[in-house]
């Protein structure tokens, strides 16, 4: 079985986050997508608590039966590392997919241990719309497939924003997210 594993902080999860995803699994023929929200981020401060950010999460995937949601990393006491949810995940590296932002990727030599990240898994790139192949191969060490598609804004940050303006839409974040937030009292 063919999985692409879409990790991030969600904070919160949006439309771009499904739009990868599904080209994901159109374009290099995957079986599924397991999104895994990071327990403790640790590269980001403030971040949502997890439940909540699991929950939206849950409510962004529930209408698709090709992604999964996965609690892997459900620990806000230690920090989360890729290089040990890939181990822990125990697939065969030529049949799972790594899906990441570029602004990820351009900064994983800064990851915990990420020298073993291939050979645990192959990559997939999602250019965000200020990034291009030039920053991407001078600054990502590793063979890669770029997610053909429109670039996207895959900062969950200008949603946040758009959520403490209330200038938020629904083509941004599913209407039950919305709900969430707002029921939460999230941002």
């Amino acid at each position: 079985m063919k999985i692409g594993i879409l990790g991030g902080t969600f904070d919160p999860p949006h439309q771009a986050h499904l739009e990868i995803a599904n080209r994901s699994i159109k374009q290099f023929s995957l079986d599924k997508v397991i999104f895994i929200p990071s327990g403790n981020p640790w590269q980001k401060k403030n971040a949502t608590s997890y439940k909540h950010r699991y929950e939206m999460t849950k409510i962004l995937i529930e209408d698709f039966n090709y992604f999964e949601i996965s609690d892997l990393e459900n620990s806000e006491d230690n920090p989360s590392y890729t290089f040990e949810t890939l181990n822990k995940l125990n697939h065969p590296k030529e049949k799972l997919y790594f899906i990441l932002g570029s602004d990820a990727a351009i900064n994983i030599k800064t990851w915990k241990n990420y020298e073993l990240l291939p050979n645990l898994a192959n990559f997939l790139i999602a250019l965000r719309s200020q990034d291009n192949i030039d920053i991407l191969d001078k600054n990502f060490p590793f063979k890669y497939k770029i997610i053909t598609g429109e670039k996207l804004d895959l900062s969950s940050s200008t949603f946040r924003n758009k959520l403490k303006e209330k200038s938020i839409e629904v083509s941004d974040l599913p209407s039950g997210i919305l709900t969430y937030t707002k029921e939460n009292s999230l941002y």
